[in-house]
């Protein structure tokens, strides 16, 4: 069945409230399995960093635009992905995306310096922006009943979550196994299986209708976070450094100059008029939050117990273990507790818990059990606060614009998780570097490091209480998954 005859037969009127006997789980099966590699290496190489660094060479900066570049292409060029979809039909973008990102996957594993690995980086997130847009068009395309869809994205969205959780820990096993070129060539297999079954279980949804793909925009829209993640690592060289000043500026210019040119656009590839939505908007800065935590708490942590406690890659990745355990265990009551509670009231609790973790971490990030507590009370958060805003964005999204709006929710998660990166990493990376110049030693450093980056952290779950107060109060539990986008 394509996509004009799902939106026929979901035409206003009680035959779109039953369930639909052709959404077969397998679909969800193999459209999750994708989400879950594509956020698997939003974190793999977190723990491998070290490894990286000492390999090929890479200092500093370019080990967080190692992590940064792909999120951030992943994010930035999402409404592009969402508008490929649109236009050439989910399952075939959705093929393309899985290629490219295998291919990219391949580079980065092989290459030989770093400009060859930054190089697979920003193609694989370009590959990832494709996959994961086209994967959760049609999501919301092929389950449409309430009941139904709201498993779908609690399954979406849980899958997010443990797989940029436990990311690090394949990664910590792969390194210290096989290295960590294997964090990225173990990709092309998996993309390949991925593709066969997707050919059986993903139905060959049409294209909604013909528009023009607004690549001029779509470079722009890149361009300007690139810019702002650019001025932002740059920071850690000191505030008067006049390169991050530089790349600040051009991203304030390029943003703005998108927004007066998508504002009065007739087909615009930036959806400004679902932001006029005030649940809309606030589920986009919920999720930038939520990934700023994270991918910026995975980041710091990572990196903390190989520094800070000198442990191996793999046990670095092990003591990640929890945090990815309790997300999990959480993500599977994420749909009955959101039944009770509200998708509001849950993400207040999401945040509440994001903060918590970050505020023991910051007053205990010396102590190695402390701060595993506070990775578990982190990553019990994520899942909470992920799904709920999914379901309160996409709960108005007409199904002509499925792939351009799930492809704006992704574009302000991913891009809040490069924000996290640099905001964090370049905190971090100050505090240590002050530290060293007091005398302290290289695990001294590391310490002092992980509690400024989880106090930026802090800030942002302090911020998250604050939209989902707003949430609150404009939401009721029960119009929280209406019976049609």
């Amino acid at each position: 069945m394509d996509d004009s005859t799902r939106t026929r037969s979901a035409a206003p009127g009680p035959p779109a409230q039953a369930p639909d006997p052709s959404a077969s789980w397998s679909a969800m099966a193999v459209l999750g399995a994708a989400q879950l590699m594509v956020m698997l290496d939003s974190t793999v190489v977190n723990v491998a960093l070290p490894s990286i660094g000492r390999s090929l060479p890479a200092g500093t900066a370019a080990l967080q635009w190692t992590v940064g570049s792909y999120v951030l292409t992943y994010g930035s060029l999402l409404l592009l992905g969402g508008r490929i979809a649109d236009v050439f039909g989910r399952r075939r973008s959705f093929l393309a995306g899985l290629a490219l990102f295998g291919a990219a996957s391949a580079l980065c594993g092989l290459a030989p310096a770093t400009p060859a690995l930054l190089a697979g980086r920003f193609a694989q997130g370009a590959g990832a922006a494709v996959l994961s847009a086209a994967a959760l068009s049609a999501v919301l395309a092929v389950y449409r009943s309430p009941g139904r869809r709201r498993i779908a994205l609690a399954a979406w969205s849980g899958l997010g979550v443990v797989g940029a959780t436990i990311g690090v820990i394949l990664g910590g096993l792969l390194t210290t196994a096989l290295g960590w070129r294997w964090a990225f060539l173990i990709n092309v297999p998996v993309a390949v299986l991925t593709g066969l079954a997707a050919l059986r279980a993903v139905p060959p949804l049409a294209a909604v209708r013909r528009r023009p793909l607004r690549l001029p925009i779509a470079l722009l829209t890149t361009g300007g976070p690139a810019a702002l993640s650019y001025g932002l690592i740059r920071l850690q060289d000191g505030v008067g450094t006049p390169a991050a000043w530089a790349g600040i500026a051009v991203a304030v210019l390029l943003l703005a100059l998108v927004t007066v040119r998508q504002a009065g656009a007739e087909d615009p590839l930036l959806p400004l008029h679902l932001l006029r939505s005030p649940t809309y908007a606030l589920s986009c800065a919920g999720l930038s939050l939520a990934a700023a935590v994270m991918i910026g708490g995975t980041y710091l942590a990572a990196g903390y117990f190989q520094r800070a406690h000198g442990m191996p890659a793999f046990a670095a990745g092990l003591a990640l273990l929890p945090m990815g355990l309790s997300s999990l265990l959480v993500a599977v009551v994420v749909p009955r507790l959101a039944g009770r509670l509200g998708p509001a009231r849950l993400y207040l609790c999401a945040a509440a818990a994001q903060l918590a973790g970050a505020v023991i971490l910051v007053a205990g990030a010396g102590d190695a059990l402390t701060a595993g507590v506070a990775l578990v009370i982190i990553g019990a958060g994520l899942p909470s606060g992920f799904v709920p805003l999914y379901a309160i964005g996409s709960s108005r999204v007409r199904p002509a614009e499925s792939g351009v709006a799930s492809g704006l929710l992704n574009t302000f998660n991913q891009t809040g998780g490069a924000f996290g990166v640099a905001v964090a990493g370049t905190v971090a990376a100050a505090a240590a570097a002050s530290s060293l110049r007091t005398g302290a030693t290289a695990a001294e450093a590391a310490v002092d490091a992980t509690s400024a980056g989880f106090a930026a952290l802090a800030g942002c779950a302090v911020a998250a209480l604050l939209v989902a107060a707003a949430l609150i109060r404009l939401t009721r539990p029960t119009t929280a998954y209406p019976d049609r986008p």
